[in-house]
């Protein structure tokens, strides 16, 4: 079912997650979450075809799209003080980024049927 790099990537997560959750603040605390997931988006699948690619390259283009509404959106939002936090840093767009593709790749993967357990 997984690779070896997909169970690299979530212990990169497992671990990424926490030390960002803490340390969020140091520079530097999340990187080790933005290498989970691009390893874990990256990553081949058991039965990596054309689709896949294909899925994979449009959830990019559709997460970033959107990323970058949510990000104007919520400076926007935080200019007009009805918001409390702002996307401040390149990296939290990146970690936004990843983490819409991997919901878009793997939701349209297994909706679509051809995910293969």
């Amino acid at each position: 079912m997984f690779t070896a790099t997909k169970y690299t990537a979530l212990a990169l997560l497992l671990t990424g997650i926490p030390i960002f959750w803490l340390h969020h603040a140091q520079p530097g605390s999340e990187l080790v979450l933005i290498t989970g997931l691009f390893l874990f988006f990256f990553s081949r699948e058991k039965t990596e075809d054309e689709r896949a690619q294909q899925l994979r390259a449009h959830a990019l283009m559709i997460s970033f799209a959107v990323g970058y509404i949510i990000e104007v959106g919520s400076t926007w939002l935080h200019s007009k003080g009805l918001l409390d936090f702002q996307l401040e840093t390149p990296r939290a767009f990146i970690i936004l980024v990843l983490c819409l593709s991997i919901l878009i790749f793997y939701s349209r993967l297994l909706f679509t049927g051809s995910y293969s357990r």
